[in-house]
């Protein structure tokens, strides 16, 4: 689909250790929004737009998991509730579903599991299994309740056993066997996730988090090494991605 700039309206701003939930408004039907695509997000005093995967979406309303981490994202989190911004959406190849395939796992890891959800909300008859890892039970407060609304089962991992497993997520993919991955995170838990994949031959998909400077496959700043028929091959985050068969991504 054809993307476009959105006219949004912040309705709600939350911080959760760090992390922020952003909640905004479009008078204009959003388009469709697939799983794993991302907006390219207008910034305050900034040059450069910033990509920010998009976590939910309806037809008038589209929610956004940041972590206030450099001055792009540091500005734009300064604003308030009824502040107006433009968003280019929606951009990149999101995450496929297999029509043949129902018995899923979503694995991530903090901000990571904000491509994930969709999977699920959007796809209602898979059976969905989440492994989901954060630094302690503040920071998972940004998804409130929603992975345990649209998935089967959810697993709540913390770094200080503050919530649930006290760990890894990638410590209990031995405890499943899913058909497909879907996987975002830090570089260790996608080769984990590789791994695993590999061994018990499941199919996997990975969503790369790459800075981005045109968002549009111009520039050539977020380029990911992959493998291409048996060569390495830098492809575009932004336009060949973000999300790529787990398989062929050079970590």
């Amino acid at each position: 689909m054809k993307s476009e700039v959105a006219q949004l309206t912040i309705s709600k701003i939350e911080c959760f250790d760090g992390i922020y939930r952003v909640e905004a408004s479009s008078e204009k039907e959003l388009p469709h929004i697939a799983a794993g695509q991302f907006a390219h997000i207008k910034v305050p005093n900034k040059s450069l737009r910033r990509p920010i995967c998009v976590y939910r979406n309806t037809k008038h309303s589209i929610t956004f998991i940041i972590a206030d981490v450099g001055e792009g994202t540091h500005a734009f989190l300064s604003q308030k509730a009824g502040d107006k911004f433009d968003a280019i959406l929606p951009l990149g190849n999101g995450f496929p579903v297999l029509p043949d395939k129902t018995n899923i796992a979503l694995l991530g890891g903090g901000t990571g599991c904000a491509p994930l959800l969709k999977i699920a909300e959007d796809n209602p008859s898979l059976n969905v299994t989440a492994l989901l890892g954060f630094r302690n039970a503040e920071a998972m407060g940004v998804y409130n309740s929603d992975f345990d609304k649209y998935c089967k089962r959810v697993c709540y991992c913390t770094d200080d056993g503050s919530h649930g497993y006290h760990g890894f997520p990638t410590d209990l993919l031995t405890e499943i066997v899913p058909e497909v991955l879907y996987v975002c995170g830090a570089p260790g838990m996608m080769k984990t996730a590789r791994e695993y994949c590999k061994k018990l031959g499941v199919i996997g998909f990975a969503s790369m988090e790459q800075r981005m400077g045109c968002g549009v496959g111009a520039c050539l700043v977020c380029s990911v090494k992959v493998m291409v028929d048996g060569k390495e091959k830098l492809l575009r985050a932004c336009a060949d991605g973000p999300v790529f068969p787990l398989e062929d991504i050079v970590l």
